[in-house]
């Protein structure tokens, strides 16, 4: 069972870095992107700190759900396999979203 918590705490580690590293390169910006159209461009923004945290608070919901889902019993093996599932979407979300950011930023 504690696999399960390695790839939880791992995964929650990966994204609040990427999430303070993208706040290094914002700046002094208040509000970011959440969405993009088809088009392209941003349907609405947010505060920065709510923009940044957005996927690492989801991902400590998530995980916390899929940790405690395992079956009394168990060896923990489809579990972990899970998380780490679930984990690797979580961190694909928060690199699109930051790149997609990066790409506004830029111009």
């Amino acid at each position: 069972m504690p696999t399960v918590y390695v790839f939880a705490v791992l995964t929650l580690a990966i994204l609040s870095c990427l999430s303070a590293l993208a706040g290094f390169w914002v700046g002094d910006l208040d509000r970011l992107p959440m969405q993009w159209g088809l088009n392209g461009q941003p349907t609405w923004y947010a505060p920065k700190w709510i923009a940044l945290g957005f996927i690492p608070v989801i991902g400590v919901i998530v995980m916390a759900t899929v940790a405690v889902s395992s079956v009394p019993g168990g060896d923990g093996s489809g579990v972990a396999r899970n998380m780490a599932a679930v984990g690797a979407i979580l961190i694909a979300a928060e690199i699109v979203y930051l790149f997609m950011l990066r790409r506004h930023l830029i111009g």
